[in-house]
């Protein structure tokens, strides 16, 4: 017999047990224990909790959360600083951050939320990053648009580039990680215009998407020229819903490359490891 069939047969007896005596509440029990092979002490025990709880509370069961809310809004102050990025990248890194923040009298936090924080697992933060991520975005309403999807939304562009004019730049990343890409470290965008090989670049701390969009609006106020269309490969810093909708407010045209075609952001590519 499954928990559930035993939970329906004392919710059944329930009320009945409740109104009977004593010689009725013994009947009750024996037949109670001998259709579910329950001990009569512990469906006593049972009877007692149905009795005292309320039926708009559901029952909480296993261990207590270790991970409180306080040390969840921690970790959150850590990602917010973070620019934030991926659970990935942060674990390796609260340590150092929390250092930084006590030193400069910026850690608000408790002795205990601050301990539990420095134990919690990778798994757990990217869990409770995940979540983080899915509040963080302006898109909640009804949509039949995955955010896997979001990469069918932009078109691809693969040239030619010879009839642009100036303005239409490609645009990437490159790492200052030195041999790992384990933890924290800066990051460059680099845009290239195709038409001039202008070239401007913004360093910034890790390469989430809000500071990859400031850094393109950075690039923006540098230009000679009016931004006119962005095209970058499909890396996740630049394929997001905020970097695309900022380029539709702006009037910005947002392309991307093919995924391991190279070739297709030459200009820019060539221009990485200058």
């Amino acid at each position: 017999m499954t928990m559930t069939t035993k939970n329906e047969v004392f919710q059944s007896k329930l009320t009945s047990y409740l109104k009977a005596d004593k010689a009725g509440k013994h009947d009750i029990l024996n037949v109670v224990c001998d259709v579910t092979k329950v001990h009569r002490k512990a469906a006593i025990r049972k009877f007692k909790r149905l009795q005292l709880r309320s039926s708009r509370q559901p029952e909480k069961r296993g261990r207590p959360a270790y991970y409180t809310n306080d040390v969840t809004l921690a970790l959150k102050d850590i990602w917010v600083i973070g620019s934030g990025v991926c659970g990935e990248l942060i674990h390796p890194i609260i340590a150092e951050y929390v250092a930084a923040l006590k030193r400069d009298g910026m850690w608000k936090h408790g002795q205990e939320t601050t301990a539990k924080l420095l134990k919690m697992s990778e798994g757990s933060v990217k869990l409770r990053v995940s979540k983080f991520m899915a509040g963080n975005t302006p898109h909640k309403g009804l949509s039949g648009t995955k955010p896997s999807q979001l990469k069918a939304l932009i078109p691809i562009f693969i040239g030619p580039w010879k009839d642009k004019p100036p303005g239409f730049g490609q645009a990437d990343t490159v790492a200052h990680c030195g041999n790992t890409l384990v933890g924290d470290f800066v990051w460059t965008v680099n845009w290239t215009d195709v038409a001039t090989l202008w070239g401007s670049r913004r360093a910034q701390w890790n390469k989430g998407k809000i500071a990859t969009k400031a850094s393109i609006i950075a690039i923006r106020e540098r230009l000679p020229f009016k931004l006119l269309g962005i095209h970058p490969d499909t890396g996740g810093e630049f394929i997001t819903w905020l970097l695309r909708d900022w380029c539709e407010e702006e009037g910005i045209e947002f392309t991307r490359s093919r995924p391991y075609h190279k070739d297709d952001n030459a200009y820019v590519e060539q221009k990485n490891g200058h």
